[in-house]
């Protein structure tokens, strides 16, 4: 018992390790090497001054392991892992594949699992990081809160290594990744995580916008919140709804032969916007805006269904893994050769909006004579 009592064993002082806080993944143009860029938290003049900066490190070589045992001849410190929180990848690093980028990472005892992953929609993933001299802050360690609140919008989906990589290795499931963009207004820089990339294997395939990207959530039982916008009976954007919860179950069945799916939403909103005076009578009911925004949540999601069918032959929702549970006799005779299968299937939407509240008022702003 004494051995277990004497102290952390493993005991190593901040100054003597630097902490890593994420890293950007991109192929060096010249020699088609890998270049991997890592920010690093600066504690200036230790922990007395409690002030955390960063640094900026870049370096190139044929393999991550390789890259990240050099560092130390320019740091002069091991790298810590530990607290790292993203992992940014440039397109064309994911167009060839992230099997020769990831394995380190996920394998690698210091790294942790639970870092986000992202595919950088500018040219060069190291650019997202670069943000960080102009937003003065550890960029990493905004981009993980960025995707803890990312259930208010639903216009990206939150992923981890360790999910994305449980997705490379289950049939009938193909892993996504969001995409972070730099975006400018007004001369100023900010960074902004909106749709995703679609993979087949370990390849990007193909890109979603961020509405897409909401309608691929629906359509996978991952929405946690966000904001739906509905039409007046006019087709005007005239109301917001809260997503307070939602809930999508999809049912298998085999009909002569042919195997059919059925998904179905409901979704429990509030009513937090009213952009017209008209009160909530005839036909502008509660119950009216409640129909135009299933049938519009319904067109929504078939089309990202079928722009999956048609384009990419890529399961993203899922769905493979449902008829695996099912429906096992029929997913033995279709598992070798899903995404064709999945290209052809028959896929059903019935999408159900119900509006529980109005906030504070239940009526519109009704205008003076």
């Amino acid at each position: 018992m004494l051995p277990c009592l004497s102290g952390c064993w493993n005991y190593t002082e901040v100054d003597d390790i630097s902490i890593v806080a994420g890293v950007a993944i991109d192929k060096d143009g010249a020699n088609e090497k890998i270049q991997l860029t890592a920010e690093m938290v600066d504690i200036q003049g230790g922990l007395d001054q409690n002030q955390a900066g960063f640094k900026m490190l870049s370096l190139t070589g044929s393999t991550i392991f390789d890259i990240v045992r050099n560092m130390i001849s320019i740091t002069g410190r091991k790298l810590f892992w530990s607290h790292a929180k993203a992992i940014i990848f440039s397109e064309k690093v994911a167009r060839e594949g992230l099997i020769r980028t990831v394995d380190w990472y996920s394998r690698d005892t210091e790294t942790r699992s639970d870092v986000f992953i992202f595919v950088s929609g500018e040219p060069t993933a190291r650019e997202i990081l670069n943000l960080n001299s102009t937003t003065k802050t550890i960029m990493s360690f905004e981009l993980a809160q960025m995707m803890r609140d990312e259930k208010y919008t639903s216009s990206a989906p939150t992923v981890e290594i360790w999910d994305f990589i449980d997705k490379l290795e289950t049939m009938g499931n193909h892993a996504v990744a969001p995409i972070i963009y730099i975006h400018e207004q007004n001369g100023q820089k900010n960074e902004r995580v909106d749709g995703c990339a679609i993979f087949s294997k370990d390849k990007m395939v193909g890109k979603l916008n961020g509405k897409e990207t909401k309608s691929m959530l629906f359509a996978k039982d991952g929405i946690k919140g966000g904001v739906l916008g509905v039409n007046d009976k006019n087709g005007v954007p005239t109301y917001s709804l809260e997503i307070l919860s939602s809930r999508t179950k999809v049912k298998s069945r085999v009909v002569d032969g042919k195997l059919l799916l059925q998904v179905r939403t409901v979704t429990h909103t509030g009513l937090d916007e009213v952009m017209t005076s008209e009160s909530f009578s005839g036909n502008e009911t509660i119950s009216a805006i409640e129909e135009r925004a299933g049938e519009a949540l319904e067109q929504e999601i078939l089309a990202v269904i079928h722009k999956m069918q048609r384009e990419y032959h890529a399961d993203i929702f899922g769905y493979g893994e449902i008829i695996h549970e099912h429906q096992p006799g029929m997913w033995v005779k279709v598992r070798d050769h899903w995404d064709d299968e999945f290209a052809k299937l028959d896929i059903t939407v019935d999408s159900k909006v119900i509006i529980e509240s109005s906030a504070k008022t239940s009526r519109s702003i009704k205008l003076g004579d």
